[in-house]
């Protein structure tokens, strides 16, 4: 709604009255909606020292971290003190620059525990729950798959699905902010669609591993043929039409579950003769009106995927170990600086039905402090509590 500044010539009264309820009308518009979501949990802490405020810090902080780490909130308190009696005592939780209450229900003292029952008002926006993120995820991109590579034949493109992993990658990495590309466009996974495609399905985590990439997509082309050309009132032929329809999935590097999925399909002019040889990787091709229609997919395509991972956190890992020193494969790209604290999550496999490893995260409150960065990795000291987990290769990392 676009709100116009008028001038009313009318008494002064009533003008103000007319501006203030058309202000107000205009807020209502701007204003984001935003719902609540009422949320309970538990807690226990042992009382050390008889220091009851700590041990119930840490009985709230048990309740609401874990339950809280996925969509990025933060937990903190606040004590008022008046001659050395606590008077006040508050806990917050931001969220996507918003705050959240943590109201406490109940507690219970006894055998030197104290649990606690909380309840978190959580208040979101309804338009956008979730806030941008400064941290950047790795997406490796191979060379896309091609359904019928007879259609290749009409402008002899024999390099399309090449080119055509090299153009997505290009618009990635100037349009997204939410990843970059690790692109691979020679290399071809031979990965069976019809598998891809079946519920349940996990990419092998090696193809993660050896590029150091948190997602990997798979691109597909499903159909370019060209259509009957027409004539016009059956004296000259026009350009024939030709489809353009694609399919792009992501996967999950870590465990290699497929996150998102979506089929592309447009149509335009081609303005070459069926039997022209056509460069796909020049100028020519993409400043075409075909070449235009596929970048102009490729945009929405890179804009679906941000879209996705802006609502889930980046997960890095220990790909490195000596001593006290652990290298991570998160780097300045990811958008880790030196300083950063991250939290140690240690991962454990455990074999399904089938008897196929599946990653399973084990709670730690470790947490480490990066202090080397390169462009794709960074190190960081193992101190304290974290010096004394037995930290192993693959575990996880997420930035607080």
């Amino acid at each position: 709604m676009r709100c116009n500044v008028k001038t009313w010539k009318i008494n002064m009264k009533l003008g103000l009255f007319s501006i203030i309820n058309t202000l107000l009308a205009c807020t209502l518009f701007i204003t984001s909606p935003v719902q609540a979501q009422w949320i309970q949990a538990s807690g226990q802490a042992k009382i050390i020292d008889n220091n009851l405020a700590k041990a119930r810090q840490d009985a709230i902080e048990q309740a609401v971290s874990y339950a809280t780490l996925k969509s990025g909130a933060r937990f903190s308190s606040e004590q008022t003190v008046r001659n050395g009696q606590l008077v006040n005592e508050s806990f917050t939780l931001s969220h996507n620059a918003q705050s959240q209450q943590v109201e406490m229900i109940s507690e219970l003292i006894e055998d030197g525990y104290i649990t606690v029952n909380v309840r978190i008002d959580m208040i979101e926006p309804l338009e956008q729950a979730c806030q941008n993120s400064k941290l950047k995820a790795s997406i490796l991109v191979p060379q896309a798959l091609i359904k019928d590579r007879a259609q290749l034949r009409y402008g002899n493109l024999g390099l399309f699905e090449q080119n055509l992993s090299e153009q997505l990658a290009q618009v990635i990495e100037n349009h997204s902010n939410s990843s970059f590309t690790h692109l691979h466009a020679n290399e071809r996974l031979d990965v069976d669609q019809a598998l891809v495609d079946v519920r349940g399905y996990r990419l092998p985590s090696w193809l993660g591993e050896i590029t150091d990439s948190q997602y990997i997509l798979l691109p597909e082309i499903i159909d370019i043929s060209p259509e009957q050309s027409t004539r016009t009132f059956g004296l000259w032929e026009n350009d024939p039409m030709r489809v353009f329809q694609f399919k792009l999935s992501l996967f999950h590097a870590i465990s290699g579950e497929k996150v998102w999925s979506k089929q592309y399909s447009q149509t335009a002019e081609w303005e070459f003769s069926l039997q022209q040889t056509v460069n796909s990787n020049s100028d020519q091709f993409w400043r075409s009106e075909y070449g235009e229609m596929i970048k102009g997919v490729l945009l929405e395509a890179s804009q679906d995927i941000d879209s996705t991972l802006n609502c889930r956190p980046l997960l890095g890992q220990v790909v490195a170990r000596q001593a006290d020193r652990v290298i991570l494969n998160l780097g300045r790209r990811n958008g880790i600086r030196v300083g950063d604290t991250l939290q140690l999550v240690l991962q454990q496999n455990m074999p399904d039905r089938l008897e196929n490893m599946r990653a399973v995260a084990g709670k730690s409150k470790a947490t480490i402090t990066i202090d080397q960065v390169t462009e794709e990795s960074a190190t960081a000291v193992l101190k304290g509590v974290s010096a004394s987990l037995n930290i192993q290769l693959n575990d996880l990392v997420i930035k607080l």
